[in-house]
């Protein structure tokens, strides 16, 4: 061990930690490690850059343009629309089917394509055949990541295990090396899903029984003790004003669904849509918040100055501190931290970039530089000034200063429904999205009140932000409730409601539906998110999406159709696709067949032959220009670019050498099967957390050397490295395909330990037997 391979295991452990925390994305995580290869001595800037004029890096990007070719050419659609009418509705033969039919798409696309294209035909079918989804959406991701292992090009692992051997000059693997060993897998990975895996996976008690109708769907996200009806009243002061001048939604909390009006719907309106008095509201909500937000309508509102509130007690003031850069507390909200009770003060503003933020704190996520105006007693000011997250810029009330144009107070009158209720129970902040910063009774102000403290008439609440909600509560008006259930259907042959997954390699994620402009980018309305086996109605605007999230819609067909064809989102409704190309279907089929004539027939190299197809379907009009680029997940382009260098700074140092040294010594003496079960649990370890791409990138100079070192054949170990890379089935995480359905199958994360784990080990210790039946040691 030397100093220079001490640092190189200590960037690859750093770098290793970034990928699995994703602290920074995992692309820039690569391209860092690489800067430090070059300015370490340990590649010349020459060699750091030959990733991305690598033939494998050529090859996966030419992969992901042919196979956006067979889905937009319809090529997917039409396989997965006759699985039904082929097989019935036997859970058993569609388990064996769908694993099947997804592992030949994926054998030349890309794994996760392959998984989403067929996630609406598996919707469809699960509907028809009283199935709940998550008897079928496993195993579609489970037999897509399967297939991938049945060729070359099937799997960005495979890909590179061939470079690898290719840079090193050895004969790499050809198109269907992998195809016998991939085929066994494929089809032992089916047998196991169809026995003990149909045993473990979920009953569907999370989402209910198959769900693509409306009734279903609102059964299953828990809709039907959230739907009810609002009457406007004749002297309704909203006669006349368009449901989006209104504010019905922000100041309600409540999705407007239709409107019924002399005993006529209107399904999914428009924020241009005129109200009329008399009219009945059919809206998604919490019945409860609503009757307590009501309660407010008879609140008071007044402006006030800090000099006009009575002096606080003793001991009390205001502070401004800082949240300092690497603080544990960046990224999490006030909420999450229980911050009143952990540090004892009531952040009442959070200035940020030379914005004063003063509602919905809460929720408000902490990031570097924040500064928190807060309200509290000195002592608990001394325990901030010593907190090493925090820096204190001010105290008194010279710190809240900047509130002063902003302080308003509430009136409770007498007989108000608040009077009695203690401020939890109230709920005022939770509702209002405004923070109570104190109390006036009797003459004497009260600051950082206690949960417990119970309302009077009379109080005046002191609030830091002008009380917007209230002011439109009391502009709305009298509403009557009608609490039963809305029983006529909300779906027309004009007007659906649908399931929407999160794509993989989707723009949104990260983001929430107010900053996308959801409702007025695409004219649907979100009625709730299903996330880690739930559904979320609260807040839905507010929430950052994730990959794998699934969203429930409401809106005009047209308007679903539309956003079928949008790459962000997968639509899990057959009915509503976006229209395919099928007229080119046969030019993507001959370009496929193009590229595997070419490689069985040793006239070109796979990069060659494959950038050849991916070039002829645009030319075919199978795909645009724009569509192929958007094809390409070029993250993934971009971290494998940036990571092979990495094994050639293994090699140089010595570091790959030292490793199959610890690996030989121990195996070694077992023998063949021993180094290869050693090496293949290594590399299925890696990829649990890892991409499968650096998890061979990292393992290869290791086989390399081992094999050297044991007068072995690199090839079988070569290729169980290659294969056990792509054995990702035991998280959520462990594979995109696996993310992806998550949210429409309605997985938790131990229902993929739960079915993954036993499979995982069946076909690692497969792999030990079989590929060197195939590849002799």
């Amino acid at each position: 061990m030397t100093v220079q391979i001490a640092f190189l295991f200590a960037l690859l452990g750093g770098m290793v930690y970034l990928f699995l925390t994703e602290k920074l994305p995992v692309d820039l995580t690569a391209f860092l490690g690489l800067i430090i290869l070059v300015f370490g001595g340990y590649l010349t800037p020459g060699e750091a850059f030959t990733g991305f004029s690598s033939p494998a890096v050529i090859t996966m990007l030419s992969v992901f343009i042919l196979g956006a070719a067979l889905l937009e050419t319809g090529v997917a659609d039409m396989i997965g629309g006759r699985i039904h009418k082929i097989v019935g509705s036997s859970e058993t033969r569609l388990i064996v089917v769908l694993m099947l039919t997804a592992g030949v798409l994926s054998a030349f696309m890309n794994n996760i394509a392959a998984t989403a294209v067929l996630m609406p035909a598996v919707a469809s079918i699960a509907q028809r055949a009283r199935l709940a989804p998550s008897r079928l959406f496993m195993p579609l991701a489970f037999g897509a990541i399967l297939g991938g292992t049945t060729t070359l090009v099937g799997t960005p692992p495979n890909i590179l295990a061939a470079q690898m051997l290719s840079e090193r000059e050895l004969e790499p693997f050809s198109l269907f090396d992998f195809t016998p060993v991939g085929l066994c897998l494929l089809g032992v990975g089916t047998i196991f899903m169809l026995t003990i895996g149909r045993k473990l996976l979920p009953a569907g008690e999370n989402r209910g029984q198959a769900a693509t109708a409306e009734g279903e769907l609102s059964h299953v996200y828990q809709l039907q003790d959230r739907l009810f009806s609002i009457r406007l009243p004749a002297d309704s002061p909203l006669d006349g004003r368009s449901l989006a001048a209104t504010r019905l939604g922000n100041t309600l909390g409540i999705k407007v669904l239709a409107i019924l009006r002399d005993g006529r719907r209107r399904l999914a309106p428009e924020g241009e849509a005129l109200l009329r008095a008399g009219d009945v509201l059919f809206v998604d909500g919490a019945l409860e918040d609503l009757e307590r937000l009501l309660h407010l309508q008879r609140l008071e509102v007044e402006a006030t100055r800090p000099e006009q509130v009575p002096a606080p007690v003793r001991g009390v003031g205001g502070v401004r501190f800082r949240l300092l850069e690497g603080s544990k507390l960046e990224g999490r909200s006030l909420r999450e931290l229980n911050f009143r009770q952990r540090y004892g003060v009531v952040v009442i503003a959070v200035r940020r970039e030379g914005l004063l933020y003063r509602t919905h704190l809460a929720e408000e996520v902490l990031e570097p530089a924040d500064e928190l105006l807060a309200i509290g007693k000195r002592q608990d000011f001394e325990r901030l000034a010593g907190d090493p997250d925090f820096e204190v810029i001010e105290f008194g009330f010279d710190a809240i200063r900047d509130l002063g144009d902003q302080l308003f107070t509430i009136h409770i009158p007498d007989g108000s429904p608040l009077v009695g209720a203690t401020m939890e129970r109230s709920r005022l902040s939770e509702l209002t999205g405004l923070t109570v910063a104190g109390l006036v009774r009797g003459g004497e102000t009260r600051l950082v009140l206690r949960p417990g403290e119970v309302l009077e008439g009379g109080d005046r609440l002191l609030v830091a932000a002008e009380p917007e909600m209230i002011f439109n509560l009391v502009e709305l008006g009298d509403v009557d409730l009608e609490p039963e259930a809305v029983e006529k259907p909300l779906e027309t042959e004009g007007v659906g409601m649908v399931e929407a997954a999160v794509a993989p390699r989707s723009s949104v994620v990260g983001r929430t539906l107010a900053e996308l402009d959801f409702r007025g980018r695409y004219g649907l309305l979100a009625l709730a998110l299903w996330r880690e086996g739930r559904p979320v109605h609260m807040d839905l605007t507010l929430e950052a999406l994730r990959f794998g999230d699934a969203l429930l819609l409401h809106g005009e067909r047209d308007k679903i159709r539309k956003l079928a064809a949008d790459p962000d989102f997968v639509v899990l409704s057959q009915a509503d696709q976006a229209p395919r190309r099928t007229h080119k279907a046969k030019w993507a089929f001959a370009c496929l067949a193009a590229m595997i004539i070419l490689v069985a027939g040793g006239l070109q190299p796979i990069h060659v032959a494959a950038f050849t197809a991916a070039s002829l379907v645009v030319l075919a009009g199978a795909l645009s220009m724009q569509e192929a680029y958007r094809a390409i997940e070029w993250k993934a382009i971009f971290l494998v670019a940036a990571v092979l260098p990495v094994g050639l700074a293994m090699e140089r140092t010595g570091a790959a050498q030292l490793l199959a040294n610890s690996v030989t010594s121990v195996a070694g003496p077992l023998g063949g099967y021993a180094t290869l079960a050693a090496l293949v649990v290594m590399a299925s370890l890696l990829s649990q957390g890892l991409d499968g791409a650096p998890a061979v990138v990292l393992m290869a100079p290791v086989v390399i050397q081992a094999a050297d070192g044991l007068n072995l054949s690199p090839y079988p170990m070569m290729m169980g490295v290659s294969l056990a890379a792509s054995a990702a089935f035991m998280t959520p995480f462990s594979h995109k395909a696996n993310l992806l359905v998550m949210g429409a199958g309605g997985y938790r994360s131990s229902d993929y330990l739960k079915v993954g784990t036993p499979l995982t080990i069946v076909l690692l210790a497969l792999m030990v037997l079989l590929i060197p039946i195939f590849f002799p040691f």
